[in-house]
């Protein structure tokens, strides 16, 4: 496994991703939706991965539009777009925007650009059942607490 280490703009919001693939072989995707190239977002997903999103809830902020089945996850301080999460049951997946936390073994990359408009709110939720990478939130002031 390959971990990539970054943060959000401040440093308010730091992420930590664990991949089964290397750097140079991963995908990296340009959405084409508004919100996507708005923010000039690449993106990036593991299945078999693990993604860590280390940040206190007041300080992040959950956007949502379109199906309304995805949460966009941004620095309440910087503004920087960090991930897209999905949540099915318990289990939360979420595709990361390795721009806005300046993983730059990916950031740097050029992204295949991908129009995702002709999905249903379903065949949206079942290719991030399969492609998305696990995620979890930690407080950073649990983090903090412990050290």
């Amino acid at each position: 496994m390959t971990v990539l280490r970054g943060t959000c703009h401040c440093g308010n919001v730091e992420v930590e991703f664990e991949t089964s693939v290397a750097p140079a072989d991963s995908s990296v995707r340009a959405c084409q939706c508004s919100f996507c190239r708005r923010h000039g977002a690449k993106t990036t997903s593991d299945a078999a991965g693990r993604l860590v999103i280390r940040a206190d809830e007041a300080d992040i902020e959950r956007y949502r539009f379109g199906f309304q089945v995805t949460d966009f996850v941004i620095c309440r301080r910087c503004g920087a777009y960090i991930a897209a999460m999905s949540r099915e049951g318990v289990n939360e997946k979420a595709s990361l925007n390795v721009v806005g936390v300046g993983i730059r073994e990916l950031a740097e990359r050029d992204a295949a650009p991908v129009t995702l408009d002709h999905e249903t709110a379903e065949s949206r939720r079942e290719r991030r059942r399969q492609l998305w990478t696990p995620v979890e939130i930690v407080p950073r002031t649990a983090v903090r607490q412990s050290a």
